[in-house]
């Protein structure tokens, strides 16, 4: 803790040298991989169109919490008593979300992301009344966190398609509000501490990578330790540990330095499909784990694999576009399509899961080693 248990907001973006993630951060974001874990755990109850869908859907709102609430700490937190609580109330609403992701449960759910915008308008209000130089993206947060919480809680009295319409909205307006000139002139006018928010990001997205692992561990175990599972289990895991090696090792994180245009937004919006992707990466890795040797994967279960590892792939190209000179981006776009492609041709490929499995895990280890040696000798990708 500080040396005063009470303490007024700073902005923190202009502190020098690097600044680690406090403690706090850390177990707001493994509250968070609750709610990751308990999505998958509804997608693999449900390997079908409309599980994938459902799932997506309610993904959405749960990461966006995560990038309004790291953003606000970014800027501003000062990990005193009053955040401290604030954020831990965050955590109880997160909960909340993990435990309410089911279809019987949506006006729970609604009432949990509305609570969590309502205590990020405090947060808000804190800043608003001790920085003047951050009142107006305040008052501009303030408003977007009320309004948001506002529909959320009206979805509560309606059903059906309308609730859902109504979620799309509020999720909607969060990031078109974020985009629009004049809050990136709000933004641009209060410092980011980038060291800081790149580390949250690879903090995150190493622990939802690690959530595939556990998954891999459960594929194993529901096969109770049978010779194919025990053998294609470390293959599946390579998926992983290819994704790993081209995320840390090829994006720097470079747009968020120039806060003016679109880039740093479409940079921060890549990782929603992207952390969404590896989550249900791990579902088709275990169920094809968890599959009978010889047996071929139904097309939704394929799909669950091949597509959410092609949206992974994606996703780091555009990553990787929003870091490119603006000679090279086309370029460094086009060269990530074959690979994703291929991708989706191994998949469907009407042979057995385990071959599926090693089809993809050689396909994206060998992009892996590719963009670390291009990477290393500083070519553009």
């Amino acid at each position: 803790m500080t040396e005063s248990m009470w303490k007024t907001p700073e902005v923190r973006g202009g502190e020098s040298g690097h600044r680690q993630a406090t403690w706090a951060e850390l177990f707001f974001d493994l509250i968070f991989v609750v709610a990751v874990a308990q999505l998958a755990t509804r997608l693999v109850e449900n390997v079908s169109w409309s599980g994938v869908s459902g799932f997506a859907f309610v993904y959405f709102p749960i990461w966006m919490s995560w990038i309004i609430a790291t953003f606000y700490s970014n800027r501003f937190d000062t990990d005193d008593l009053g955040q401290r609580l604030i954020t831990f109330a965050q955590m109880l609403t997160v909960a909340g979300m993990a435990a309410s992701v089911s279809d019987g449960t949506a006006i729970q759910f609604a009432i949990s992301i509305a609570v969590f915008r309502v205590l990020v308008a405090i947060s808000y209000t804190r800043v608003r009344s001790s920085l003047p130089t951050a009142r107006a993206l305040a008052n501009r947060m303030i408003m977007v966190m009320v309004i948001s919480a506002s529909i959320w809680v009206a979805s509560v009295f309606l059903e059906g398609n309308l609730r859902l319409a109504m979620w799309a909205a509020a999720t909607v307006l969060e990031i078109v509000f974020s985009m629009v000139r004049s809050s990136r002139e709000l933004e641009a006018a209060v410092p980011l501490h980038m060291d800081h928010l790149l580390e949250r990001f690879g903090l995150f997205t190493i622990i939802v990578l690690g959530e595939t692992v556990l998954a891999v561990v459960i594929g194993v175990a529901h096969a109770h330790w049978v010779a194919s599972a025990v053998v294609f289990a470390p293959i599946g895991l390579t998926l992983s540990f290819s994704l790993w090696w081209i995320y840390f090792e090829v994006v720097t994180g470079s747009p968020l330095e120039q806060l003016g245009g679109f880039r740093p937004i479409v940079w921060v919006l890549a990782h929603a499909p992207l952390v969404m992707a590896i989550t249900a990466l791990g579902v088709g890795i275990e169920v094809a784990v968890f599959t009978e040797s010889g047996q071929s994967l139904e097309v939704a279960e394929a799909m669950v694999l091949a597509g959410s590892l092609a949206v992974a792939l994606a996703s780091v190209g555009i990553l990787l576009v929003t870091e490119s000179a603006s000679d090279q981006r086309a370029r460094t776009l086009l060269s990530r399509l074959p690979v994703i492609l291929l991708v989706f041709v191994v998949g469907l490929l009407p042979i057995a899961a385990q071959a599926v499995l090693v089809g993809l895990a050689l396909v994206t280890a060998t992009q892996a080693i590719v963009d670390v040696r291009v990477s290393r000798r500083g070519q553009p990708l």
